[in-house]
């Protein structure tokens, strides 16, 4: 066995007190618990090649020295952790100018060279030196010093061994064996194997263990009342060539381990069973009917004897491939089915001759022999038949019992009742009646029918389960975790009332009593122990379908077919195995990726995402057996999980709180569990926790109030502001009421605005065309037409904008775009140039051309618009000036006429109008829409328009807008 070793060179092997087996290797030590290895590596060591073990295995005391003898690696608690060798400890020390080496163990890779003074091993009574050809003797109480009187070349230490506080060394001259106890030698007669030249030695002295190799065959020496007694265990032909240095035999699950330093591991087991094959050339071993022949062997249709380990042949016959029902008649002779007909063998001619017997018509399905009844099934169409014959007469058919389902099995239950096992069930057929009387077990398809010592009737089925039968009704038996027993074959009970059932997958134990107490009260687990490959079967696979397909021999063995071979063994020497009560340890766990050690309990950090914990339990046997499982539980209702073959115990997304971890097992056939529990806790984050979950709890409370607190005054708030705005909405109804009177107002004062500024040119062309219609002179029509056209032109303009003249307070203060000062007043001096060079004025734009504003365009419009109007309507024969003066605060625009004025009372009075607030009410006096429109744009871009006397005569108004 290789598998999970990280190297194939294995120096030696040996079991601690806790059950599991240490590997020593290159540069690590291995800890094998039966089916996983665990690691040990990685120590604060300058060399790391480890050797042999040495110590006391009872006082948890294995060391382990590396090859410079200097350093020790101490195995205890199930842990291997350096230490400091001292003198009792080093192996190999030097004393004056000899060096001197303990032997720990013995075997064909040991070197006993020359650069060693003297060899010595340690005794519970003394010490024993071999140096210079002699053997010394130091007493360990009174250190006295014996030499032994006897010629020791070193050559002989390789046939050294010891048993307790006795010595030995074959001595294969002689054909003896030299004993040494407390300083006195004797010679013994031993077994010819401990002497024999070709026999390699093994011991080791921390387990105690001594084997003989001999042409591949390993015998365990043992020393009992003066004698040295080999047992024979097994057969391994490749253990010269593996270079297998180490060995231990482990007695209880009966396996021996063989390492090798070029092989890795080698498990060889010792079995209860002997699987018998007839090894015949071009022939399977696929085995099913067969019967009892003398006390240890079972006979086949084919002339084969089967023993346990072996098998030969007792009468020539052809291979058959109709194996599956054979019987003894009354006189010895062999009775089997063969191509749809019986032969019968004669047992007076060495079953050498035979007859046959056919049935016309007629497929025979199975032959079989209860309680003195020899029957045969047969099929015809549709139909099935049970015949009976005439004692052992098959020629004379004494009943034909119809049955419409096929018949596989029958059982004579008593004098009266014949069980038919059937497709259908179990057809109860009274052969007084003549009748089928009662159906058992109604749909399954029955495979065997069998009755133990206590008189109960079981039956096994196709794919269906076993079932025992209880006052004519059926109770299914519990199955295995596996289902492996839904198919099972056959079952046979043996003297301590277990019952061993085979099926495809495996033999199966489980103790009836137990069976029967569970259907009556249905309680716990019914567990059963599994035999398989690993227990030494060649195939897991057992044959059912056949008659018989298992027998009881005279010797006390159980025998049932196979798909390879017939097994034999005997039930009282199967032993099965469970680990001891305290062999399970909750120690080690992998939190994060890191491997830690666990002493009383497991703790989880809060944001741990994956915890393995390991389950280490020392069992060498099929894992399954003993139920291994494990749950985490706050409760007594959580489930138990199945624990595979790496023993792990896997934790992820646990809620924070504390669980207990309990683990399992099965200790005994009587379905005892052995229970072991460590504490798990959880941290929590701070919002997990219970302080947390209360707080915010009593947060959400407090909110709660608060808000209905919060509504409350709301509303009380809200009910009086509704009474509030109740009464405000009255008086504003009222104010809206006078307000949109005045709004109508000014709306008319609006349209009378507009008509007042469209009136001056549209008269003005209306008298022109009255003067055009009066003058004959072409000369003065020309100019007439001119004035129409140009006024018309600037008119048209004008009546373009009308629309934003409309909603000019809707408009934004300012506009992306930036516009000329002089740009904008000249649109409005060609507009009333015509009109006022009638009345002989002059209107002249001294604007800067550089000056720009970014104010609303529409706004600048209509308020220059209205002041060269009133100016253009209040001048004759002067001249109306418009200029720009730019300041750091503001830009002032100057436009002078020298017409007639505004008087002092209307200069107050615009000049009011712009002390008022915004939202004030502005009432109109009869002094004219136009120039209470330009007040109010002017206010609207935050600007401001003063009046003047002009000198001589006229008007001066000054429009100051802001930078």
């Amino acid at each position: 066995m290789d598998n999970g070793l990280p190297q194939n060179s294995i120096k030696d092997i040996v079991k601690d007190k806790y059950g599991f087996i240490w590997l020593s290797m290159e540069g690590r030590v291995l800890r094998y618990d039966g089916n996983n290895f665990v690691e040990y590596k990685n120590f604060k060591l300058k060399n790391l090649s480890f050797g042999d073990f040495s110590g006391s295995i009872q006082k948890d005391s294995i060391c382990v020295f590396n090859t410079s003898e200097k350093d020790v690696l101490l195995i205890s608690r199930r842990r291997p952790n350096i230490i400091s060798s001292g003198p009792m400890l080093n192996s190999e020390s030097s004393a004056g100018n000899k060096i001197y080496k303990q032997l720990f163990k013995n075997n064909f890779t040991v070197r006993y060279v020359s650069l060693i003074n003297s060899f010595f091993i340690c005794l519970n009574t003394g010490s024993y030196y071999f140096e210079n050809n002699t053997i010394l003797y130091v007493d360990n109480k009174n250190k006295n010093r014996i030499p032994i009187d006897l010629k020791f070349p070193r050559s002989r230490l390789r046939r050294l061994f010891v048993h307790g506080d006795y010595a030995f060394v074959a001595d294969v001259k002689n054909k003896k064996v030299l004993q040494l106890y407390r300083g006195k030698y004797s010679y013994l007669n031993a077994p010819s194997v401990y002497t024999d030249p070709e026999t390699k030695i093994y011991w080791q002295q921390i387990t105690g263990q001594v084997f003989m190799i001999s042409h591949g065959k390993i015998y365990r020496s043992e020393f009992s009342e003066g004698k040295l007694k080999l047992t024979y265990l097994l057969e391994y032909k490749d253990i010269d060539k593996d270079i297998s240095g180490a060995m231990f035999y482990d007695e209880v699950p009966r396996k021996l381990y063989i390492g090798s330093s070029i092989n890795g591991l080698k498990i060889l087991s010792l079995s209860d069973f002997s699987v018998s094959r007839k090894n015949q050339p071009y022939q399977d071993e696929v085995c099913y009917a067969a019967i009892p022949y003398g006390d240890d062997s079972v006979l086949t249709q084919e002339g084969i004897i089967y023993f346990p380990g072996s098998s030969e042949r007792l009468y020539r016959a052809p291979q058959s491939y109709d194996k599956r029902y054979i019987l003894e008649d009354n006189t010895g002779n062999l009775v089997y089915r063969e191509n749809n007909s019986i032969h019968i063998r004669y047992k007076n001619t060495g079953f050498t001759k035979y007859d046959s017997i056919s049935f016309k018509g007629k497929e025979m399905n199975g032959l079989y022999k209860s309680a003195g009844l020899y029957m045969a099934s047969f099929v015809s169409g549709m139909q099935s038949y049970l015949y009976l014959f005439k004692e052992d007469h098959f020629k004379e058919i004494e009943r034909i019992i119809p049955c419409k389902d096929k018949i596989d099995a029958v059982l004579r239950y008593d004098e009266n009742l014949l069980y038919l096992g059937s497709s259908g069930g179990i057809y109860v057929y009274s052969l007084a009646g003549n009748k089928v009387i009662r159906l058992i077990g109604k749909g399954l398809p029955v495979k065997q029918i069998i009755r133990t010592r206590d008189g109960n009737v079981w039956f096994t089925t196709y794919n269906r389960g076993i079932y025992l039968i209880k006052d004519h009704k059926v109770i299914r038996l519990p199955s295995d975790k596996n289902a492996f027993l839904t198919n099972a074959h056959y079952l046979l009970e043996d003297r301590n009332s277990n019952l061993w059932i085979s099926s495809d997958n495996g033999l199966f134990k489980v103790n009836k009593n137990t069976l029967l107490q569970y259907m009556k009260a249905p309680k716990g687990v019914v567990t059963y122990y599994r035999y398989t490959k690993k227990h030494g079967l060649l195939n897991n696979e057992f044959n059912g379908s056949a008659n018989p397909c298992a027998h009881q021999l005279n010797d006390g063995q159980f025998v049932f077919p196979s798909m390879e071979g017939f097994v034999f063994f005997n039930p009282e020497k199967t032993k099965t195995y469970y680990p001891k009560a305290q062999n399970l340890y909750l120690e080690r766990a992998r939190v994060k990726g890191k491997m830690i050690q666990l002493k009383d309990k497991l703790f989880l950090e809060c944001g741990y995402k994956n915890a393995e914990l390991y389950i280490d339990i020392p069992y060498y046997s099929d894992l399954e057996n003993i139920y291994l499982q494990a749950k985490l539980s706050d409760s007594k209702d959580s489930p138990w999980i199945n624990i595979k073959s790496d023993k792990t115990f896997r934790m992820a997304n646990i809620e924070p709180g504390n669980y207990n971890l309990i683990v399992r097992f099965l200790s005994s056939d009587t379905g005892k569990f052995i229970y072991k529990t460590i504490p798990v806790e959880v941290e929590a984050h701070f919002y997990q926790t219970l302080f947390f979950k209360i707080l915010i709890a009593v947060i959400v409370i407090f909110i709660v109030l608060m808000i209905i607190q919060i509504r409350t005054n709301f509303l009380r708030l809200k009910n009086k502001v509704l009474k509030n705005t109740i009464d405000h909405k009255d008086k504003q109804l009222l104010a809206t009421h006078n307000k949109l009177k005045n709004e109508s107002d000014y709306q008319k004062k609006l349209i009378e605005s507009i008509s007042h500024d469209i009136t001056t040119p549209v008269k003005f062309i209306a008298l022109l065309s009255q003067e055009l219609n009066q003058s004959e002179d072409l000369k003065t029509q020309k100019k007439y037409f001119d004035s129409i056209y140009k006024t018309s032109e600037q008119l048209y303009k004008f009546t373009l904008s009308l629309k934003e003249y409309t909603e000019l307070y809707k408009q934004e203060n300012t506009d992306d775009d930036e516009y000329s000062f002089y740009d904008l007043i000249e649109t409005k001096r060609l507009l009333f140039e015509e009109i006022a060079a009638q009345k002989n004025t002059f209107i002249y734009n001294f604007c800067d051309h550089q000056l720009k504003t970014g104010l609303n365009k529409n706004i600048l419009l209509a308020v220059f618009h209205n002041i060269i109007d009133n100016a253009v309507k209040n001048t004759s024969n002067g001249e109306i000036t418009i200029t720009t003066t730019s300041e750091e605060s503001h830009i002032e625009i100057k436009i002078t006429d020298t017409g007639s004025g505004m008087s002092d009372e209307q200069m107050i009075y615009y000049s009011e109008l712009f002390k008022k607030k915004e939202n004030e009410h502005m009432t109109f006096k009869n002094y004219g829409l136009g120039l209470h429109m330009v007040v109010q744009l002017m206010m609207k871009i935050n600007s401001e328009m003063t009046f003047h006397q002009n000198t001589p005569k006229g008007t001066l108004i000054k429009i100051l807008i802001k930078i």
